[in-house]
């Protein structure tokens, strides 16, 4: 009997995926929604909910330029209108299912870190970054080596994106890595050959050939590309600081300048200098209806 009286109960929590049985999709649009399951998968829910939203903001400017270009579309508002959950994985993006969130963050978690991320993106609700007149593609890493790297790394497209300290990073879990390398599982002749200002590697030569720093990172498993070689008698120890490609947002000094009381248009200002926030509406694009300058939008 109990059973019984229970399943109208359960089936709500299932359609709907809330436990009070209401349905919550309805309240916000595609474009939000795939914010929000896309969220989780770039920074841990455990952060601080301003981090939370300054990712979701990266997360959506990240997703409307993937959709402009495979959509076909010059126009931010109509890629926004064309976006699904069944296209994410197409555009490069991963998501979780709600049983792969129960899974991942424990029954006990999954209704609070799911309305976590709903919060996220609707307390920014199509706020995208912008340099000029163009939506900028964002780069951002879990862990800087104690600075960010400045774009000229990635050529005249990211001349905007400049060095930021992150002076905290150095006090993250995954800021130090060291790995050991037996006699020939690494080439006898491995120099590193020149570095950015920001102390990552740019250059390395390997087996009689020169790679980038991202590319020697990529081949042999390292955590980042801001790395020491030393070898011994036995081994070779590189030690790697940071954890990604350092360039643009740090989620860890971005959690931890949140936790400091900044506000998510205060992070994005710091990370992102020479880029401004901006709004769209049915009308077009414009800038945040909250500031009186693009400036003020994110901070500045």
């Amino acid at each position: 009997m109990i059973i019984l009286l229970l399943l109208p109960y359960v089936a709500a929590v299932f359609r709907t995926g809330s436990m009070t049985g209401t349905e919550k999709q309805e309240e916000i649009t595609e474009l939000e929604r795939c914010v929000a399951e896309v969220l989780p998968t770039e920074m841990p829910v455990t952060y601080e909910l301003e981090a939370l939203k300054a990712q979701a903001v990266i997360v959506r400017t990240n997703l409307l330029c993937a959709a402009m270009e495979y959509y076909g579309t010059e126009s931010r508002e109509e890629a926004a209108g064309q976006i699904r959950e069944t296209d994410l994985e197409i555009l490069g993006f991963s998501y979780y299912t709600p049983i792969q969130e129960e899974k991942l963050w424990g029954y006990e978690n999954w209704e609070r870190y799911r309305e976590k991320c709903e919060k996220a993106a609707e307390a920014t609700d199509s706020q995208v970054m912008i340099a000029g007149e163009k939506l900028l593609e964002l780069p951002y890493h879990a862990v800087s080596a104690g600075k960010t790297r400045d774009g000229s790394v990635l050529g005249a497209a990211y001349q905007w994106l400049e060095s930021a300290d992150c002076p905290e990073d150095v006090e993250a879990p995954e800021y130090l890595h060291i790995r050991e390398w037996e006699p020939g599982e690494l080439p006898a002749d491995t120099e590193i050959l020149e570095r950015d200002r920001a102390g990552y590697v740019t250059g390395v030569a390997a087996d009689g050939i020169s790679l980038g720093g991202e590319e020697f990172r990529a081949r042999y498993g390292l955590e980042s590309s801001c790395f020491s070689l030393e070898r011994t008698d036995e081994k070779v120890r590189i030690v790697t600081k940071g954890c990604g490609h350092g360039l643009g947002l740090s989620m860890y000094q971005a959690n931890r300048f949140a936790n400091e009381g900044w506000k998510y248009s205060e992070i994005l200002s710091y990370f992102y200098k020479n880029a401004v926030c901006i709004s769209f509406s049915e009308s077009g694009y414009a800038r945040d209806s909250k500031s009186n300058t693009a400036a003020e939008a994110v901070g500045v």
